[in-house]
């Protein structure tokens, strides 16, 4: 399986168990596709909601890092508002290409930050700093990792 695609799997596993133990559902994936990423639906007669995966990396270099092509352990210094900054580009960025989608249901985005820096409680300190531009998606999440576990289980509701 591509990597693109492994990390996309994993992320959306995450999503859907902390989404459905909050909500009090039981969604599951439908089936694997291309913008959105994922259509979702509860039982066999819910309607499909569609799920776009998108990956916060500070910088190409972190994104290296964190995937196994680069084993440095040094990065730089990255402050939470130059974090948040990075999270605004790709709300942004994917506020745009909803609007393109091949998709006619409601579609949720699921951005997944993968940095080992911040947590969800030191990002969620400076939400302030977040903006989550008008858009097509009906929900945007934050999926993180919550300290000190370092597990994939913070999902903040964004809009």
């Amino acid at each position: 399986m591509p990597e693109k695609e492994r990390i996309e799997l994993e992320a959306i596993h995450h999503f859907l168990r902390i989404y459905n133990k909050k909500r009090g559902r039981a969604y599951k994936i439908m089936e694997k596709r291309e913008r959105p990423d994922f259509a979702i639906r509860e039982g066999d007669a819910g309607s499909a909601i569609g799920v776009e995966i998108s990956h916060i990396f500070h910088d190409k270099k972190e994104a290296m890092m964190v995937l196994g092509r680069d084993l440095s352990n040094f990065h730089g210094i990255i402050t939470t508002h130059d974090h948040a900054k990075v999270i605004n580009y790709v709300l942004k960025k994917k506020s745009e290409k909803v609007k393109t989608y091949p998709f006619t249901g409601p579609v949720i985005l699921v951005l997944r930050d993968f940095s080992s820096l911040f947590d969800a409680s030191t990002i969620m300190k400076h939400t302030k700093g977040i903006k989550v531009p008008p858009s097509g998606y009906k929900e945007v999440w934050y999926l993180t990792r919550s300290a000190p576990t370092k597990k994939w289980d913070e999902l903040i509701r964004l809009k």
